[in-house]
């Protein structure tokens, strides 16, 4: 039923299309398009306004066939930078991009194997539960659309948000919170050459802060990283500002809490020490989530995968999707892997083989029939 060459071609035009966060207006009207020819029935929230964007949600509807209850599929339709200008091809058995950008597989590999499996069900007229789809914008801005979602106007008990790197068949059951943070050091300025010894340098103490920091992989749950020091001046005058940028996460919310408490405590610390001060922000992102192997969108998932032939294996994530959100707000929603591979990346690809099983996969979960297996 699945259209190889079809789809494809629809995932090629999907990855041409300019679609950076807060910048997915062709992306948006593009998808209404081609929804509306499926039957859907579209509307775009008021998302753009709201974070001062060009485009908001889409939330589209398609009438049911049979009296299966409703099924909810998501995906976002932005992608992170350099993400415009994309030039996809095929290269033996990859579709990539031309190494300039990014390929934007995350996340138009789920997004064209939903409208490929909507496009078969329709030429086919498989039986089929009412079928609802949340596209969400600005996903890669620490799920900065879905928040802004109301999760109230959903029909479905359930999702599946087609988001992850990986083969088709997995399954992941776990996610972690981040928590974003902004640090910025005081110290004071002075004659780097004549007086050095009046001034406090703001670098210095944002680096002995940093020494004494757990960074990178904590333990099997939890993560943090640096991302950024900035500190702008010419070298003869002491330093009196600095800035961190940083991140925590984990699966684990008390070890994520224990975590910011000891970056906390760095911080300050080094501070104290050296007669400077420090103003520390922290940003909550997005809670974890935790499902079970036997949950409902999970136990769907992995029917329909053995159904096409799909290895099944559940995992953990270091990452969020939009499930972390939806989960949290009572929607149990499985994030299922796409086949897609070095994501962020220029060098991010996805087979023409995994790209088709995905399709499948869609279509299986679809398929009333799976849930009695």
């Amino acid at each position: 039923m699945i259209s190889k060459e079809r789809l494809y071609l629809s995932f090629m035009e999907l990855c041409a299309i300019d679609s950076e966060p807060s910048g997915e207006r062709l992306m948006a009207d593009r998808l209404k398009e081609l929804l509306v020819l499926q039957g859907f029935t579209v509307i775009e929230d008021e998302t753009a306004e709201k974070i001062g964007g060009n485009a908001g949600n889409l939330i589209a509807r398609l009438k049911g066939t049979s009296r299966a209850e409703s099924i909810l599929f998501s995906c976002h339709i932005d992608r992170v930078t350099p993400g415009i200008g994309v030039k996809p091809r095929i290269e033996g058995d990859y579709i990539i991009s031309d190494g300039t950008t990014v390929l934007g597989a995350d996340d138009a590999a789920g997004l064209a194997a939903i409208l490929e499996a909507i496009t078969a069900i329709n030429e086919s007229g498989l039986p089929h539960a009412p079928i609802e789809l949340v596209l969400t914008v600005a996903e890669e801005l620490a799920l900065t659309g879905v928040k802004h979602l109301d999760t109230g106007q959903l029909a479905s008990r359930y999702g599946f948000v087609l988001d992850a790197g990986g083969p088709v068949g997995e399954i992941v059951l776990q996610a972690p919170e981040q928590v974003k943070f902004k640090a910025v050091f005081h110290g004071r300025s002075a004659h780097a050459g004549a007086a050095p010894e009046e001034g406090v340098s703001a670098i210095q103490i944002a680096g002995v802060a940093i020494s004494r920091m757990n960074l990178l992989r904590i333990d099997p749950e939890s993560t943090a990283n640096i991302g950024s020091i900035s500190s702008v001046g010419p070298s003869n005058i002491v330093p009196d500002r600095c800035e961190l940028n940083g991140e925590a996460r984990s699966l684990e919310p008390a070890k994520l809490r224990f975590q910011i408490d000891a970056l906390t405590e760095a911080m300050a610390s080094s501070a104290a020490e050296f007669a400077g001060s420090v103003d520390i922000t922290f940003l909550p992102c997005y809670p974890s989530y935790k499902l079970a192997e036997d949950s409902e969108p999970v136990r769907r998932a992995a029917l329909a995968a053995y159904r096409i032939g799909a290895p099944v294996s559940f995992k953990t994530t270091g990452g969020g999707s939009d499930a972390n959100i939806l989960n949290n707000r009572g929607l149990p929603t499985v994030v299922l892997s796409c086949g897609y591979e070095h994501a962020h990346t220029n060098a991010e690809r996805i087979s023409l083989e995994q790209l088709a099983l995905l399709a499948e996969w869609v279509l299986a979960i679809i398929d009333p029939e799976v849930i009695r297996l």
